[in-house]
């Protein structure tokens, strides 16, 4: 029940996804993310580059006046939300601004008009590590490519749940990692780049993944 009630509050708290379309482009090891919101919806995103600043402020300037960005605190279970406001031309409050948004991490977006967010960045290159927290977290893949949660290399634990958020459906898909298996079930398809999800992880762990931008 304490699972089903935070992301309760995540999908009340975050706005939603009904649409969400991605392109990526990249030369060498440099390139940009544009994830396409719809108005009014709760959408799931992850920041799939390395920015010069990976703070929310940043990454999400220019957007609709009254875009949210809701950040989960894992250790609090709990989220924190920042405001784009159009008088101030920045995200309020400061210190929720300032939370930072690396590779491998995500974030509940709702813009009031439809709009689209850039990331821009260096891709991410070489033995990777996404360290993840026992319990309830925001994850998502260090590299900027869509597939599934194997070709992408996160390996789980019995027991543990991912939680991906339906766009066209505003609702959660649940899938438990079976160890007899070694597979989600129900079978979980293709991650998108750029999208975030949560993870309930038994014992936490790690997220490795070694990459090259020539893969």
């Amino acid at each position: 029940m304490r699972t089903k009630a935070l992301l309760l509050t995540a999908a009340l708290s975050a706005a939603g996804v009904a649409t969400s379309m991605a392109q990526v482009f990249s030369v060498n090891a440099v390139g940009y993310v544009t994830k396409s919101l719809d108005a009014n919806k709760f959408y799931l995103l992850a920041n799939p580059l390395i920015a010069s600043d990976n703070s929310i402020g940043a990454l999400f300037k220019g957007v609709p006046a009254g875009t949210q960005v809701f950040y989960f605190d894992s250790a609090k279970a709990s989220f924190v939300t920042a405001t784009f406001d159009d008088l101030d031309n920045a995200f309020l409050p400061a210190a929720a601004a300032a939370l930072k948004v690396d590779p491998g991490q995500g974030v509940f977006v709702k813009s009031p008009a439809a709009t689209s967010v850039t990331f821009v960045g260096e891709v991410p290159t070489g033995n990777l590590e996404n360290k993840l927290a026992k319990g309830l977290s925001i994850a998502a893949s260090q590299v900027p490519q869509g597939g599934t949660a194997k070709e992408l290399g996160l390996a789980g634990a019995a027991g543990d749940q991912i939680f991906q958020w339906d766009v066209a459906a505003q609702s959660y898909k649940s899938f438990t990692f079976d160890d007899l298996d070694n597979d989600w079930v129900p079978k979980l398809g293709a991650l998108q780049v750029g999208e975030a999800f949560f993870l309930k992880s038994v014992n936490g762990g790690s997220w490795k993944r070694t990459f090259n931008v020539n893969q």
